[in-house]
């Protein structure tokens, strides 16, 4: 990769988290990058070209860092699986602070350049483990795993927004407060079948 194409998508990922695409100013890009404007439209064509690109590099690098833990998951009990599985989303996405401000600001914005995956696109490797945990009578057989894993990933994501508000419900920190809304989930996912 050049290193004028890597200094506009670290300059541009920089801006973007801060005021989205339509609040971002090519200037203020090249301006942090220090490369001429004209390198925005020679390696990525447009400004929405740029974001696009942004969000492509931001959502593979979560997804690399991600994958060797799902692995790791997978041969663990459902339970303890859908844990870690969890818990290193969390750990990974507040590691990545411009990710999480790209999915606020697309959230907000309807631009939809970073599109939610569809339920055919969800992790297989998580699927297949609460699917066990569900054969093994570990998680309710009335939940399907579309509705965990949605609820899963909104609370840790809103978790990422909210935690410095809840600082004093967890003095240990966000991943013992992550720890706490962890075990909320799983233990509703193996609670008794809804409607008894």
């Amino acid at each position: 990769m050049s290193d004028s194409r890597t200094a506009l998508l670290d300059a541009a990922a920089e801006e973007f988290a801060r005021t989205g695409l339509h609040g971002t100013r090519v200037q203020a890009i090249v301006k942090r990058a220090g490369v001429n404007e004209r390198m925005i439209y020679h390696h990525f064509g447009s400004k929405e070209g740029l974001y696009a690109a942004v969000i492509d590099e931001q959502r593979a690098a979560l997804g690399s860092d991600w994958a060797p833990v799902l692995d790791r998951a997978a041969t663990l009990d459902p339970y303890e699986g859908m844990r870690t599985a969890f818990a290193s989303f969390f750990d990974i996405l507040r590691a990545r602070p411009r990710l999480l401000a790209l999915m606020m600001h697309e959230s907000l914005s309807g631009t939809r350049l970073l599109s939610l995956p569809t339920a055919d696109q969800l992790p297989k490797t998580i699927r297949e483990l609460y699917e066990r945990g569900q054969h093994e009578g570990t998680f309710r057989a009335d939940c399907p795993f579309e509705i965990a894993y949605a609820t899963a990933m909104g609370a840790l994501v809103a978790l990422q927004i909210f935690a410095p508000r809840f600082a004093a419900v967890s003095e240990s920190g966000a991943p013992a407060l992550r720890d706490r809304v962890l075990g909320q989930l799983l233990d509703g996912m193996t609670g008794p079948v809804s409607g008894r």
